[in-house]
């Protein structure tokens, strides 16, 4: 028999990882909100990065089996499956204090088609190329099958990415590439600077990932030829879509994250420094001051 491959590994390495208390409180909190039907519980993002929830926000995906139940309003659960995921703030008691987190809930499938090669918005494979933590799985069966979406997610970012390398690569400046484009498709209120951060920060884990998914591929970056026009048209395309998505995921949050503007305002500050105030008027009007924020963020530098 043919035993896991050094990508499989490395993955179910990271996805092995255990929540911390307050985030495993957190957690515990998801399970029961979502109820029987939740499949698995990804951990990702800052937290994870740096084992603490201390002034951040935890940041989860609770994949389902069907979004009906699990949500529980029939119109959320239509635009959720529409234009997945829904995302809800959450807040939960751990010692005394509160814990906070921002929860994205899809189905399973919807989470395998979106990390997988046939996904052409970067949103899920490129978040998920990254180290994230399946803190709970409901069986063998659901752990599988987020592991192999993580693994996917992987394969999918190195492969879209690659084309876009001028000539033979370090591993390194493969990620810094991919991140840098991901983050334009997106809207992120990153600086320019941040790719090579958060690349850096996990060096390590980033070069051996990306080394196994380059084997796996056949690919070796001192051979790589160099970079190609359509790739790069490609890219342009996913941008002008990732970004129409964006807009239309914030006009949905209105509707569905309880504390979204909050929750923007406070993220673009924190990634860009940009700071914005909000008027009572315009919690008032979440929609539109979602679209007045996208543009206000963009006239301040605050994306790229």
């Amino acid at each position: 028999m043919v035993g896991p491959s050094p990508l499989e590994t490395a993955i179910a390495d990271t996805a092995a990882q255990t929540a911390f208390p307050a985030a495993a409180a957190m957690v515990d909190h998801l399970k029961a909100t979502y109820g029987s039907g939740v499949r698995a519980v990804v951990f990702y993002g800052s937290c994870l990065r740096l084992g603490t929830d201390e002034n951040l926000m935890l940041d989860f995906y609770v994949l389902v089996d069907r979004l009906g139940p699990a949500i529980g309003n029939p119109v959320s659960a239509a635009f959720g499956a529409l234009l997945p995921p829904n995302v809800y703030y959450h807040e939960c008691l751990f010692e005394s204090r509160v814990v906070r987190a921002k929860v994205a809930v899809m189905t399973l499938g919807a989470f395998a088609r979106g990390t997988s090669d046939t996904a052409f918005a970067s949103a899920l494979w490129a978040r998920f190329a990254q180290p994230a933590s399946i803190v709970y799985a409901a069986d063998a069966v659901a752990r599988t099958a987020a592991e192999k979406a993580l693994r996917r997610a992987v394969l999918t970012l190195i492969q879209k990415t690659v084309p876009l390398m001028h000539g033979p690569f370090a591993v390194r400046d493969l990620w810094v590439t991919a991140f840098r484009a991901t983050y334009k498709a997106e809207l992120r209120p990153e600086p320019e600077s941040k790719a090579d951060e958060l690349v850096d920060q996990q060096l390590d884990w980033f070069e051996r990932v990306g080394t196994a998914a380059l084997t796996e591929l056949g690919i070796d970056p001192a051979a790589a030829a160099a970079s190609q026009s359509n790739a790069a048209w490609s890219w342009r395309f996913r941008r002008g879509w990732g970004r129409t998505l964006n807009v239309l995921r914030l006009v949905k949050a209105a509707f569905t994250f309880q504390g979204g503007l909050d929750y923007a305002v406070w993220k673009i500050e924190r990634h860009s420094g940009v700071k914005i105030e909000l008027t009572a008027r315009e919690r008032a009007h979440p929609v539109i001051t979602g679209a007045r924020l996208l543009l206000k963020t963009k006239r301040r530098g605050g994306l790229n």
